[in-house]
């Protein structure tokens, strides 16, 4: 989970989730949450997430998406990580990450990112979802 930041401009990751695969209907929003919530208009498909666990600090203390691309370049991400190994196609993970809303992190880009967040864990504390008021669980 990442959040845009400024100074400088790029993502700042601080924490982590297991998602489940979209099923219509089930992951749609509806009327009562669109009258709670009315952004999920234009945004109305929910991404359900298990086992969060945040960075227990400032969005500073999340791990740089940039650093990863620097360190990793192509196999930062899978689709770039494909590309370059089929010699074919984008390879440059900026572009990837600026073209879609979500991007799949390649296996090594996967473990760079876990072991970066767990030194941030160590350093700042983490915070597990069941102990944030106020987030919306399935009843």
């Amino acid at each position: 989970m990442g959040h845009l930041v400024s100074g400088p401009n790029e993502i700042k990751v601080y924490g982590r989730a297991v998602a489940s695969a979209y099923e219509e209907g089930r992951d749609d929003a509806g009327a009562e949450d669109i009258a709670r919530r009315p952004w999920l208009e234009r945004w109305p498909h929910f991404i359900r997430v298990r086992g969060m666990e945040f960075v227990d600090g400032r969005l500073g203390d999340g791990v740089s998406l940039s650093e990863l691309m620097d360190e990793m370049g192509a196999y930062a991400f899978g689709p770039t990580a494909e590309n370059a190994d089929r010699g074919v196609g984008n390879v440059d993970p900026r572009q990837s990450i600026r073209q879609a809303a979500a991007i799949r992190l390649s296996e090594a880009g996967a473990s760079w990112m876990n072991e970066e967040l767990e030194l941030a864990f160590r350093k700042s504390g983490r915070v597990r979802a069941e102990e944030v008021e106020g987030l919306d669980w399935d009843e």
